[in-house]
């Protein structure tokens, strides 16, 4: 955003006029029926279901569960809202999942909720739907519209669903899980859990994720583990991995060090999805054509990955057209998703052929293969913006500024004044590691490290380094409340490098 100072100015005094005029009538229009809470995405779960800011969690594309309330639904399919619609029942969420039918939701004190199919206890509240085992016809609905607690569940850090199954992770690496778990009886009956119940040959796990027929855990340690045959066993080769993603061939780990391998997922023989066999049993092997990633996920065609640059790729079998990039050719080799950056999470269903992406400015993101909740039914092969309520507006993306490639976050963005970086002073001169004494009187603020003295004044284009004067060719201002102050002089006056990458916004600060 480039403005120039006459036109700061007008905009403060046109603010304050405004905010003085409007400040009743924003009070009397707290009871509007429109998405109610203008906040931010915050969280993404494997399709469908996301969290704000705020807690709160929106759920489309038959996620909801709850009667829909949107004017926006397919009308031949009355159960799945084409918009996001919010979760009655439930708050402070910090993480979400969803399975067939069914989602979870971890809270912020450590309990898991669930809502949606109960068919096989997966929402874990002692309930399960009974059907006649002939017709397969409802007997007894266990379905829940409204969130409800899975019982015995606390200190969980991370939860995962798949087709009818649950699992949560407590802080202690135990591993719990329920729904289509089965085992069978004293008296040979084969039965469920409807109550989540540990698995207790898994320990010091830190998550797990599940796709088409598989499932992977990730221990404390690096190394990583599957079921097999009624045991626990180690994936040989693979060590130093801090995420995984298990999808329809394949499971993918994130190495420390970047790189991303991948092996077979070991499902059942004859699953075929996206036109390849679950059964595979390959070794673990490099994906090549790409490095420098920070997360991992997967869809049912393959990998989904996000790079440090802040830029996300995907490879495999594009059947709903979840490789971004505008068309269903496969490709064998991770190809840039179009349209994408500064992403900070992404997120995939191992069980089908959609993805979504959530951007720094907490702008959601989302394609494949169709209801990926921008009001429509059809496939997307290119990402689409999600609103987070009825009447936001896209902004042009904001100013990043990354000190030693660690990006800042300020509660006042950064503005570019006649082709100047003005950033918020305070949090520039704490991460260069500087003391500030404030004047509030003459509006001056006074920056030591070390040996050197910066003193500049609030709508002065003078300012001190060391007490000897120098020439701004922008003087500080202040915009709600915040000073800033431009970011290439106070970078240079002690001593870091500082560069701008017009592509990505990006300001670069270099200490070391």
């Amino acid at each position: 955003m480039q403005v120039t100072k006459k036109l700061i100015k007008t905009l403060l005094v046109s603010v304050l006029i405004y905010s003085f005029s409007v400040s009743t009538l924003v009070n009397a229009d707290s009871q509007s029926s429109e998405n109610d809470a203008k906040v931010g995405w915050s969280e993404i779960g494997a399709f469908g279901l996301a969290v704000k800011q705020d807690g709160t969690v929106w759920a489309w594309s038959g996620n909801s569960a709850s009667k829909p309330t949107s004017n926006i639904k397919d009308a031949e399919n009355a159960g799945i809202t084409m918009v996001p619609e919010q979760v009655k029942g439930i708050s402070d969420v910090t993480a979400v999942a969803s399975g067939h039918g069914f989602s979870l939701a971890l809270k912020k004190d450590g309990t898991v909720w669930g809502w949606g199919g109960n068919g096989d206890g997966q929402l874990g509240d002692g309930t399960q739907s009974v059907f006649d085992p002939k017709t397969y016809e409802t007997i007894k609905s266990a379905d829940k519209d409204i969130p409800v607690q899975a019982i015995g569940l606390s200190n969980v850090v991370a939860i995962a669903a798949d087709w009818n199954t649950s699992y949560a992770v407590k802080n202690d690496g135990t591993l719990w899980a329920w729904g289509g778990i089965y085992y069978r009886k004293a008296d040979g009956r084969v039965a469920n859990y409807i109550v989540p119940t540990q698995l207790k040959k898994f320990s010091d796990i830190v998550s797990v994720s599940l796709g088409w027929g598989n499932m992977v855990a990730l221990k404390k340690d690096g190394t990583v583990w599957i079921p097999s045959h009624g045991n626990v066993v180690q994936v040989d080769g693979l060590s130093d991995i801090t995420e995984i993603a298990a999808g329809g061939q394949y499971s993918y780990g994130l190495k420390k060090d970047g790189k991303v391998w991948f092996w077979g997922s070991n499902g059942e023989s004859g699953a075929v999805v996206g036109g390849k066999d679950t059964a595979d049993h390959s070794k673990p092997q490099l994906l090549e054509g790409i490095e420098d990633v920070v997360s991992v996920q997967a869809s049912a065609g393959g990998p989904l990955l996000l790079k440090s640059d802040g830029t996300v790729w995907a490879s495999g079998t594009n059947t709903g057209g979840q490789l971004g990039i505008g068309s269903y050719e496969d490709s064998i080799v991770p190809v840039q998703v179009k349209g994408l950056t500064r992403i900070k999470k992404i997120a995939a269903s191992g069980t089908d052929f959609k993805s979504m992406a959530l951007k720094a400015d907490h702008t959601l993101w989302s394609w494949g293969n169709g209801y990926v909740g921008d009001g429509t039914k059809w496939y997307r092969t290119v990402p689409v913006w999600i609103k987070s309520y009825d009447s936001e507006v896209l902004q042009e993306d904001q100013i990043i500024v990354k000190l030693d490639n660690k990006e800042l976050e300020f509660d006042q963005p950064p503005i570019i004044i006649e082709g100047n970086t003005m950033v918020p002073l305070r949090k520039i001169f704490e991460a260069l590691g500087a003391d500030i004494q404030w004047d509030e009187d003459t509006l001056t603020v006074t920056a030591t490290k070390g040996q050197s003295v910066i003193k500049l004044k609030v709508g002065s284009d003078i300012a001190y380094v060391n007490g000897v004067s120098t020439k701004l060719d922008s003087e500080p201002l202040i915009i709600e409340g915040r000073t800033l102050v431009p970011a290439r002089f106070i970078v240079e006056s002690f001593g870091a490098k500082v560069s701008w990458e017009e592509n990505s916004k990006t300001v670069f600060i270099k200490t070391k």
